[in-house]
């Protein structure tokens, strides 16, 4: 007999013999096949039956092989053909205690000369399956004694509990008398309690319940709970049984692995491989989009799914079971609607010691996402390469540790003139521009730290030396473990950029200088007439801040007769059409400003978005054309009233303007003259008599070179032939360094000729006259002096008391004569220019006591008090001059003041001021009086020459009207001035 059972109708023939039966090795070591029943008597799995040595099973080590195995060898009597029998008492899975007859016999293959296999069948006994079950107390201990770590509990037929075994206190918490008459469902989860109340759910003979107990303290463990029940001779249920065995572990566990697959989205698989059946996990079923039970009675259900192309490569992996015991094998399967999945199945196969397959157990793992993600991750693959390869922008990989080159886009040639080969293993800041490294260090060191950095820009430097700008954004990469070693960098070239960024830095800062440093107001305004910007000089114009203008609308600023006219022209300007117009604002203040105002659209794409504005103050320039106009008036007038003639040249010497005066003294109607050369209109003759022809003409020649010319008495001709005497100025007319033309001014002199003869003539008689004068004083001076001499000589005679009254009249009357030839004589000199100042130090204090000590005698004898006031800060000791003048003048003027002065007081008061920069000082003399004064209608007539206020005064107080006029004479002549 072939022992491999390769037939399977033998083993379909084995699996259903009565009874659990099992087939051993010959060397009684092994079990090498197993029916279904057999496992569930013994409670064993039959993987774990085929790889369990003979011994390690319980029921086996109950008979004594050493007895049995030879009995059966010898072929003893008492033995039967079919073998041994032996009644054994054996403890089955569910704890309950029967006697089982277990029969040996062995099997012989006559195809094959090796020893026997043994066959061993086990079955209840007939006596055992009849007996009504009865629990004896000693068995009842027994049983608890040995499932210590299960909860026995016997209850009646309607669940209440008779008896709990005292493991329940360490496994629930409960003690049994706490338990004992309380009814089984209220210690059960409230939906396992609901569930035991359906018919055949609060206890089963056949079923094992998984249900949820509640602990003392309130939480939950799962049970696994089976049932013996005991029944009367009717068949009424006595007394129920449960064994509860605490599964909360295995439950967790069995969750966890349930959860852990769900989550790897590996399902598992078990395939008996001697009966076909084969169960499934519960993600193995979800995997299979549920069209697979938890239990198959074969493979064909999970083959029915697998795309035809795929079954074929079962088949092959079906043919190497038996010589790849553990094997894996990619596979897809559809689920219908479109829907494709792709497993990846691995799998181990357990066989018998002789090579029969028993069982595979295997795991299935839903790789469709890893799949599609591979397919992504080539397809960005390939994208990537063709992006890297093809890019513009520098693409470049670089470690960390001092950014060397990892990777480089072809691009680098074209952008810096390297290779990639070049780059790679190099660092990049070996082609970053100096000043640009350290930036880019920490940047790189930040990114590292925070992968969300903005760009960086920074120069590279080209091979060829020059420098190019990039805008660089990196990424850094995250190992496995956390760390980052690699950076992914994208370069762009900005050079182009960074010019016109440059260029727009620029044009800003243009615009900003234009818009902040202009020295007119500028600003923005919206559609509406809003302000949006204004630089200071708004502000200035205004009187409003900044804050304030920004928002408000120009209207109210605006004075109301010119309101209507700007809201015209803004409106204008918002149309596209620039305006240029005057108005007059109100400041903030109140007072009017006159302003020029220049509106421009903003347009932005072909479409008005706002208004400039740009805003000058007028009001210096309106006053200045009114003072314009009205010079313009007042030279109109000038020009029409002066006696000279004023002809205007253009660059070819042909009259532009003329005035009156020249129209009249050339005998010409005004408009007349216009365009006219000016040789033809002011005919000069030569001394001969000749005329001027064309550009022979002085006056021509001087405005065709543009030269200044200056003649005297020369003759003009009128239009009316008669002639004139004149004297005439060219001089050329220049705006901004640019001849314009040239402007004659000339005038008649032939009355003035006269004049001036008449002027000399009488000039000369008032030389001779002034001559004559100074001759007599020299003249009558001299017998004077004799006569002053005799009276002194007569004095000193013997004189009677009439006698020296006339003596003293004599002199009286010689002193006045002699006074006033001397100031004849001084004033004659100065007319002449013969007087002469000497320069000489004057020690001005002893000057000023002097003349005071002079007139001190006569001023007490008036009455009069005479004092001299000289400034101690300003007044130097010594200066120099002509001390004998500065003496004349302050005696003649303090002489006047007691002369006209009754009562009160005379003062001298001497001040003096110093020339910066100089060593000179002006020394200022004031004398004052409390006289009778001089009326202000007379005041004019002071210091001038033989002139006196009024008859009476001169014959009161006598004098000849020369003094003041000397006295002037000498100030002016000393550089100085005199007057009230």
């Amino acid at each position: 007999m072939n022992v491999k059972a390769e037939n399977g109708l033998w083993e379909q023939i084995f699996n259903r013999l009565p009874g659990g039966c099992i087939l051993i090795s010959a060397d009684m070591q092994h079990i090498i096949m197993a029916n279904d029943m057999f496992c569930e008597l013994t409670g064993h799995d039959r993987s774990e039956l085929l790889s369990s040595k003979l011994s390690d099973i319980a029921i086996w080590s109950k008979l004594s092989l050493e007895q049995l195995i030879p009995a059966l060898a010898s072929g003893e009597p008492s033995q039967s053909d079919a073998g041994v029998n032996k009644t054994i008492q054996y403890t089955y899975p569910n704890g309950r205690s029967k006697a089982t007859n277990v029969h040996l016999s062995f099997i012989h293959d006559p195809a094959e000369d090796k020893a026997p296999h043994l066959l061993c069948r086990v079955e209840l006994d007939p006596n055992e399956q009849g007996q009504t079950p009865v629990i004896r107390n000693e068995e009842l201990l027994s049983l608890i004694a040995k499932n210590a770590q299960d909860v026995i509990s016997i209850s009646n037929a309607d669940g209440i509990i008779e008896y709990v075994s005292p493991s329940v206190f360490d496994i629930l918490g409960y003690t049994p008398e706490e338990m004992i008459g309380m009814a089984r469902t209220s210690y059960y989860h409230a939906v396992d309690s609901e569930q035991m109340k359906q018919p055949g759910k609060m206890y089963s003979d056949v079923d094992i319940f998984k249900r949820r107990v509640r602990h003392k303290d309130g939480h939950y463990l799962w049970f696994d709970t089976s049932f013996q029940i005991i029944r009367h001779g009717d068949g009424q249920v006595s007394k129920v049984i449960s064994i509860g065995r605490n599964i909360t572990k295995h439950k967790t566990d069995q969750d966890t692995l349930m959860q852990a697959q769900r989550i790897a989205k590996v399902g598992s698989w078990r395939w008996d491989m001697i009966s076909g059946s084969i169960s499934f996990s519960e993600e193995m079923r979800r995997i299979f989009g549920y069209q697979i039970e938890a239990s198959e009675p074969s493979i064909r259900s999970l083959l029915r799914l697998v795309l035809p192309e795929d079954r074929k490569r079962f088949k092959v992996a079906k043919r190497q079971f038996e010589h790849d015991k553990t094997s894996e094998m990619i596979y897809r399967i559809d689920l219908g609607d479109g829907e494709i999945r792709t497993i990846r199945a691995q799998w181990e196969i357990s066989a018998t010691a002789n090579g029969k397959l028993i069982e595979m157990i295997g795991m299935a793992q839903d790789l469709t996402e890893q799949i599609q993600l591979e397919q992504i991750s080539q397809e960005k693959e390939s994208h990537y390469r063709l992006i890297t390869e093809n890019s513009l922008d520098f693409i470049s990989r670089n470690s960390t540790q001092d950014c060397t080159f990892l990777y480089c886009s072809p691009s680098s040639y074209a952008l810096l003139g390297y290779r990639p080969e070049e780059l790679v293993g190099t660092s990049a800041f070996d082609y970053v521009y100096a000043e640009d490294v350290t930036a880019l260090r920490q940047y790189l060191k930040d990114c590292i730290d925070d992968a969300t950095q903005s760009p960086i820009t920074f120069r590279y430097i080209h091979k060829d030396g020059r420098h190019i700008w990039f805008e660089v954004n990196c990424k850094s990469i995250l190992q496995p473990d956390g760390d980052t070693q690699e950076m992914i960098s994208i370069a762009r070239d900005i050079s182009e950029r960074k010019r016109m960024e440059f260029k727009l830095k620029e044009n800003e800062q243009r615009y900003r200088s234009l818009f902040e440093y202009n020295p007119t107001a500028v600003y923005s305004m919206n559609l509406d007439g809003d302000y949006l910007t204004a630089n200071k000089n708004l502000q200035e114009i205004t009187g409003y801040s900044l804050d304030e203008l920004v928002g408000m609308y120009f209207g109210p600023i605006v004075a109301e007769k010119d309101q209507a006219r700007t809201l015209y022209h803004f409106n204008l300007a918002k149309k596209g059409k620039p305006q240029s117009y005057d108005l007059t604002i109100i400041h903030k203040d109140g007072h009017p400003v006159e302003i020029n105002s220049v509106n421009i659209p903003i347009i932005v794409d072909d479409e008005v978005v706002g208004v400039y504005g740009i805003t000058r103050d007028i009001t210096e320039r309106i006053r200045s054309m009114e003072e314009i106009k009205k010079l313009g008036r007042e030279l109109t007038l000038l020009l029409n009233t002066v006696s000279e003639g004023i002809l205007g040249l253009d660059m070819e010497g042909c009259v532009a303007f003329t005035n009156p005066a020249a129209a009249v003294m050339l005998d010409y109607l005004p408009e007349s003259m216009i365009g006219k050369s000016c040789e033809l209109v002011m005919k000069e003759i030569r001394h001969d008599g000749s005329f001027y022809q064309g550009e022979e003409s002085p006056l021509y020649q001087a405005v065709k070179r543009g030269m200044p010319l200056q003649r005297t008495e020369i003759v003009l001709w009128r239009s009316d032939g008669t002639s004139f005497l004149a004297n005439y100025q060219i001089n050329p007319i220049w705006d901004q360094g640019e001849r314009k033309g040239a402007v004659i001014v000339f005038r008649d002199i032939t009355d003035e000729k006269e004049i001036v003869r008449a002027k000399e003539a009488a000039e000369r008689a008032d030389q001779a006259k002034t001559e004559f004068l100074t001759m007599m004083s020299h003249e009558l001076r001299t017998p004077m002096n004799g006569i002053i001499g005799m009276i002194e000589l007569l004095r000193t005679t013997a004189l009677d008391e009439d006698q020296d009254n006339y003596t003293n009249i004599l002199m009286e009357s010689s002193n006045s004569l002699l006074h006033i030839l001397n100031g004849i004589l001084d004033f004659s000199r100065i007319e002449t220019g013969h007087m002469i100042l000497n320069d000489e130090p004057i020690d001005l204090r002893f000057q000023f006591e002097s003349v005071i000590d002079l007139f001190s005698t006569k001023a007490h004898e008036k009455g009069l008090t005479l004092t001299c006031q000289i400034n101690p800060h300003t007044v130097p000791e010594i200066v120099t001059g002509d001390a004998q003048r500065i003496r004349q003048v302050l005696i003649n003027l303090i002489s006047n003041a007691i002369k006209f002065t009754e009562n009160g007081s005379i003062t001298l008061s001497v001040d003096a001021l110093h020339r910066a920069g100089t060593e000179e000082y002006t020394l200022s003399f004031q004398v004052q009086d409390t006289g009778i004064g001089i009326p202000a209608k007379l005041q004019d007539k002071l210091f001038l020459s033989f002139s006196q206020l009024h008859p009476s005064l001169n014959r009161k107080y006598g004098g000849t009207g020369l003094g003041l006029a000397i006295c002037k004479k000498l100030v002016e002549l000393m550089g100085g001035t005199i007057g009230r």
